[in-house]
């Protein structure tokens, strides 16, 4: 059965799709069969990779079709291991459409359990930076939660709304939602408030912070705005060394199973 780890966060910009893509990318590269899942309407993954769409099918028909099978709408990664189902809900009505169904809040845990089956070792998805509809049934539907935080002193507060709207999740809804950590993003330890603001994160929160920090490297901007992962594009950089360390962490930190390419 897969593992679902879901990017969720109430902050745009903060790396969220970024960290999706790459950590899935990671995950493909180190021999896992990866599924990427695109949720947000503004539909960034694509852009991200420079995918070319098998088909205009997505994860509108994950809402809207719920009877269409994987196969029809999964588009094939550049990489071996990765497959990607795209977002196609960018227009208004249809977004609609989407959030009315969606207000059922385990309609993509239901949907994935009952399409997936042992086809994929991982599930990365990539929820709007809200708590709207499809953000909830992105984080009902995870394993694991990752909060992506921008370290800057207006993320900290950001980053408190939502874990206040996780509580409320966890009492009124599912109480078995399980936060894996904050994912430290665009550090620059030249600068005075990155290093204060990762000080005061780790100091407040201890364990529930990721020991791999995502530098802030130009690499990474470089390779999104050609349509690649920063991985393929310069894997000796710090910002693909972040991204594999952070993989490896969350293998080690939940015991995960290791595929035999890593071993």
């Amino acid at each position: 059965m897969a593992k679902v780890i879901t990017f969720a966060s109430q902050k745009g910009g903060v790396g969220k799709t970024t960290s999706a893509v790459h950590l899935a990318t990671a995950f493909a590269l180190g021999g896992y069969k990866t599924l990427l899942v695109d949720l947000d309407p503004q539909g960034s993954v694509h852009h991200s990779l420079g995918t070319e769409k098998n088909s205009s099918l997505g994860i509108r028909e994950v809402f809207c079709t719920p009877e269409i099978s994987l196969q029809e709408i999964i588009t094939t990664g550049k990489h071996q291991n990765l497959d990607l189902l795209l977002s196609n809900i960018q227009e208004l009505l249809t977004e609609q459409t989407v959030n009315k169904i969606a207000q059922d809040y385990y309609h993509v845990s239901q949907w994935i359990e009952k399409n997936t089956s042992d086809l994929y070792e991982f599930i990365i998805m990539d929820a709007p930076a809200s708590t709207s509809s499809l953000s909830i049934n992105a984080m009902i539907a995870a394993d694991f939660i990752i909060v992506p935080l921008e370290c800057e002193t207006l993320a900290i507060k950001s980053l408190k709304r939502f874990l206040q709207a996780f509580k409320v999740l966890q009492i009124t809804i599912e109480p078995r939602l399980r936060l894996a950590g904050i994912l430290l993003t665009m550090y620059d330890e030249n600068i005075i408030s990155h290093r204060q603001v990762c000080k005061q994160i780790c100091k407040t929160l201890g364990e529930s912070v990721f020991e791999t920090v995502i530098p802030n490297c130009p690499h990474i901007l470089e390779a999104s705005n050609l349509g690649i992962d920063v991985i393929q594009r310069h894997l000796n950089s710090a910002g693909a060394t972040g991204y594999i360390r952070l993989a490896n962490e969350l293998l080690d930190r939940f015991l995960l199973p290791k595929s035999e390419k890593t071993n």
